[in-house]
Parts: C-alpha cells; structure tokens; sequence
C-alpha cells in the first residue's frame, strides 16, 4: 500500500475508473457514492466516529502545553461534537435510540482507535488531522450517493469546518520549533492513511448498491490519498 501511495506523489492522479464486465479498463467510472451503505449504517457509523474524534480532541486538551494549544483543540473537540450531536438528533428523529445504531460499529472501530493509539503528544494531535480530514472527506463522498433526503444535510455536516485550518497551524508552528519532529511525524502519517483505508474499505463491504471486489476497489481511494498527500506536504512532511 505504501508504494502505491508513494507512487501517487510522483504523478496525477489517475481517474476512478473501474473494469466493468466485457468493458476495457477505462470504460465506467466509479465513484465512492455508488458505495453508499443504508441510511441508519450511515448515520450510525459517522455519528460514532464524530464521537471518537471528540474524545482524541478532548485528551489532547489535557496533554497541550500551551494555552493557545489548549484553545486550539478545545474548539476542536467543541465543533467535533456538534457533529455528532447532529446526527444522532438524526438518528432519534427517525424513532431510534442512537447507542443502539452506533453499536455494531463500536468494535472495528474502537480496534481502529487502539491501532493509532499514541503516547506521544505530537503524534496524536497529527491523528486528529489526518485522520479528521480523510473520514470526514471519505464520508462526505459516501453521503453523495444516500438514497434518503438527508443527504444534503449530511454531506454539509461532514464538510464543516472543524478548526482545520488551525490545528494545521498549532503543527506548524511545533514543527517550526523543533526540526526534529519532521521524520518522526512523517513516518506516523504514513502508518495512519494505511490503518484509515483499512478501515474504509471495511465500511464498503455495507454497500446496498455495489457489490464489493477487493482487486476494483484500490482506485476509488485515489482522490482520499491525494488528499492525504497534500495535508502531509502541506506541513513538509513527506507522504
């Protein structure tokens, strides 16, 4: 996987294009809605991960050293949670309790969580932006193809602004500080985006529209590794 992404840097990136049965390799282009699982697996897996980011914002609030880095991430955390809070407000309106939504989910992704579970301060503020950014844009992609008239709402909600902007500045500046931490992020940039897709292809497998293919599936992530790719570069670490 990690050659692949590499591969990715040194080129365009190439179109979701998938080989359909007797067509050539370029002739149906796929995109990661046509994956979009049912409405309440939806709601219920995004409501969860909200959750789990705002808990990883929350504990590193705790461990910041700074005021301006206690700031930063409590408003983090704060619009993280008004997230999940929307969606589980969803969830209750269409007569369902959401702990009992979200749980078949709790354990692919509380092993996910334990995966990239870090001692390191700095490591773990990186896992809140990569990792926030590439579930919020895969989601928001899946959301495009729900078969419910929440899907505006929720592509809105997951395209929210959630203090990106800043918590890339906060990394900025610890990076500009310290030389030092540059190879040591680079290396567990690299280990999230393999964990993260490992995860997303996992959330495919509940599509009511496509049938998953392990050996079609690796382009429709192209766009998310570019994505990737370019919040690493962003911060002169190299993908």
């Amino acid at each position: 996987m990690f050659e692949w992404i590499r591969g990715l840097r040194k080129k365009s990136a190439p179109a979701r294009k998938l080989r359909g049965r007797g067509e050539t390799a370029d002739a149906e282009r796929v995109e990661l809605a046509e994956f979009a699982p049912g409405i309440l697996h939806f709601l219920g897996l995004t409501a969860y991960l909200q959750l789990e980011l705002y808990e990883a914002a929350t504990r590193a609030v705790t461990g910041a050293s700074t005021l301006e880095s206690k700031d930063v991430l409590a408003r983090v955390a704060g619009q993280t949670l008004s997230k999940h809070q929307r969606l589980t407000a969803e969830i209750r309106r269409r007569g369902h309790e959401p702990h009992v939504v979200m749980a078949p989910f709790a354990k692919v992704i509380d092993a996910y969580v334990a995966r990239i579970e870090t001692p390191d301060w700095h490591q773990h503020v990186l896992s809140i932006y990569l990792v926030g950014g590439l579930f919020d844009d895969f989601f928001a992609s899946l959301a495009k193809g729900l078969k419910d008239g929440y899907r505006s709402e929720a592509i809105s909600i997951l395209q929210g602004d959630t203090a990106r902007d800043e918590l890339r500045e906060l990394l900025e500046q610890a990076l500009a500080a310290d030389p030092g931490l540059s190879s040591w992020l680079a290396l567990w940039g690299r280990r999230l985006v393999g964990d993260t897709l490992l995860v997303s292809r996992d959330v495919l497998l509940l599509s009511e529209r496509r049938e998953f293919v392990a050996s079609e599936v690796e382009p429709v992530f192209t766009e998310l590794i570019a994505d990737h790719i370019r919040r690493m570069d962003g911060l002169g670490l190299t993908a």
